[in-house]
């Protein structure tokens, strides 16, 4: 069986072709190619739609069984309708995105959260196999923050919890959602990179006093958001994945350490890097319940 995985981010889209051996045995899914374009989305929702639709055709779809997408924004488990989206995707908000890709593909095409595809992947095939509750955060353009409550894949286990949205500090930093204070505006790559280091490399690995208050501020902001989503959830296991994180030998026992000291609930990387939600978006259509998808 091959399915198309598609990862949709405000800066890059990923897609993957996926051969699946049992879609309910986690080790069957192999990645067999793996694609990144720019999502452009300066240029707007047809844009951006378009450009979803090229990281499908870049494949063999039509020899496909499935096509899947994990897209940015909040997305309405069973109708695959975007319910809000920031302006890292303009336009998006109202999109009927699952409806508008299966008339183009004339053919099932189911769509969830990018960072609840992520979830779904260490959760059932990578770092949270072993673990009934997971939350996820994904460190990327935004901050993704999503629960797996339990293994029954449906719009009541899974859980776009938006704490990338939660109010870290009141009359804070300006957000993309239009408030101020966001998690997102402190806990992100785009926040490091604005009010640290455009360059993370040298922002990790920099002697600088100021850099290092940078980091110290994040690795505190990023705990107090995790310890916010122990306390409302209450999850067996943190995952942390995201483009951050593919550069954790440089800051990673550092931010656990100030974790640890805060919290004794387990706490790991995630283990399938940006093919995460690639992989998710596929193992949730082929296992998850959908209503209208």
């Amino acid at each position: 069986m091959l399915a198309i995985g598609v990862d949709v981010g405000g800066t890059s889209i990923k897609s993957a072709l996926i051969e699946i051996v049992d879609p309910k045995v986690a080790e069957s899914y192999g990645i067999v190619k793996f694609n990144t374009l720019s999502t452009q989305a300066q240029n707007g929702r047809d844009a951006i739609v378009a450009n979803i639709i090229k990281a499908v055709e870049v494949f063999d779809w039509k020899s496909c069984d499935m096509i899947a997408v994990a897209s940015a924004g909040t997305i309405d488990w069973d109708s695959g309708k975007v319910i809000f989206a920031t302006n890292s995707l303009p336009g998006f908000t109202g999109l009927e995105l699952s409806k508008v890709l299966s008339e183009h593909f004339n053919r099932r095409v189911v769509v969830i959260n990018d960072a609840v595809g992520a979830l779904i992947g260490e959760g059932f095939i990578g770092a949270g196999r072993k673990a009934d509750s997971v939350m996820m955060f994904t460190l990327g353009t935004g901050l993704g923050a999503s629960l797996l409550k339990s293994k029954d894949l449906d719009s009541k286990s899974v859980i776009d919890t938006k704490l990338g949205h939660y109010k870290l500090y009141e009359d804070g930093r300006a957000c993309a959602c239009g408030e101020k204070g966001c998690a997102e505006r402190y806990v992100s790559a785009t926040a490091l990179k604005k009010y640290g280091n455009d360059n993370l490399y040298k922002l990790f690995n920099s002697n600088d006093i100021s850099d290092k208050k940078t980091l110290s501020n994040f690795y505190k902001d990023f705990t107090s958001v995790i310890l916010k989503s122990i306390e409302l959830y209450s999850p067996q296991l943190i995952i942390v994945g995201g483009g951050v994180i593919e550069m954790s030998e440089y800051w990673w026992q550092a931010f656990v350490k100030e974790y640890k000291s805060k919290s004794s609930t387990p706490i790991v990387c995630a283990s399938l890097g940006n093919k995460a939600g690639s992989l998710g978006s596929v193992y949730a259509m082929a296992n998850g319940k959908f209503e209208n998808q």
